[in-house]
């Protein structure tokens, strides 16, 4: 209900913003009704712009639990280099992630996907096609599409039935949240990430995310090749943060019911 508020809100801010261009316009005022005009564009399309913004829709950022848990997502995937390298290493950690799918990497590596529900993992939307620089401003048709044709790769691939979205960056306009919901999928953001989607030191991505735990964080990791990313990267940063959540007396839950 707060979520369908806050975009009504948003909806009624930016059409009294757009009324007032149109007003200064009649009046003569052209500089007037410009910047009318840009205020109504940012009120409507502000919220877009801004990663796990709940404006546009209800965005999952954090587990509500009082045990010393945090929720481990990994986008991306599937990669036939780092997944099963990233499995190796939950497996000798006794840990548990959920892992944010591209649907045509699904398609493309079926074998990577199979193996992470066969260890008793799960596979989530991430779109079929990360437009990670467009899909702010997807159409519904193009919003449908990617979550749907996701969801499918995902259950002919593994028979999994995804239970959670997450947009590309975070950022999902009312579109998204519309064709997210009508899949029966949660719209998912992060507590904190460690920016491993550009070469860094596993130490340095560790730091960043441990600098905002607490119970119940949403962990946001990356798999799959990046220019100037040494190989096996990913499972080391996975390794050495395993490590330091365990010093730090957290487990890995389960994702939400």
């Amino acid at each position: 209900m707060k979520a369908e508020l806050r975009r009504r809100l948003g909806f009624t801010l930016s059409g009294l913003c757009a009324a007032g261009a149109a007003v200064q316009a009649l009046r003569g005022n052209p500089a007037r009704a410009h910047r009318w005009g840009m205020l109504a564009t940012a009120t409507l399309l502000g919220p877009t712009l801004i990663p796990n913004c709940p404006w546009n829709g209800p965005v999952l950022r954090h587990l509500r639990t009082g045990e010393r848990e945090v929720w481990l997502t990994i986008d991306d995937g599937p990669d036939p280099q780092d997944t099963p390298e990233i499995l190796d290493v939950l497996a000798r950690h006794g840990a548990r992630a959920s892992f944010f799918a591209i649907g045509h990497k699904v398609w493309r590596y079926p074998a990577a996907a199979r193996a992470v529900v066969a260890a008793g993992h799960e596979l989530h939307n991430h779109t079929w096609s990360h437009p990670a620089g467009s899909f702010w401003a997807a159409s519904p048709s193009c919003a449908r599409h990617e979550i749907s044709a996701a969801s499918n790769a995902i259950r002919q691939v593994t028979a999994q039935d995804p239970r959670f979205f997450r947009a590309p960056a975070g950022l999902a306009n009312p579109f998204v949240h519309a064709a997210a919901a009508k899949a029966g999928l949660r719209v998912v953001g992060w507590s904190t990430r460690g920016f491993d989607g550009v070469p860094h030191e596993p130490d340095v991505v560790v730091d960043r995310i441990v600098r905002r735990l607490h119970a119940g964080t949403i962990i946001l990791l990356h798999e799959g090749p990046v220019s100037g990313l040494r190989p096996g990267t990913r499972a080391r940063t996975l390794e050495r943060l395993l490590g330091k959540l365990s010093a730090l007396g957290y487990s890995t839950a389960r994702p939400p019911a």
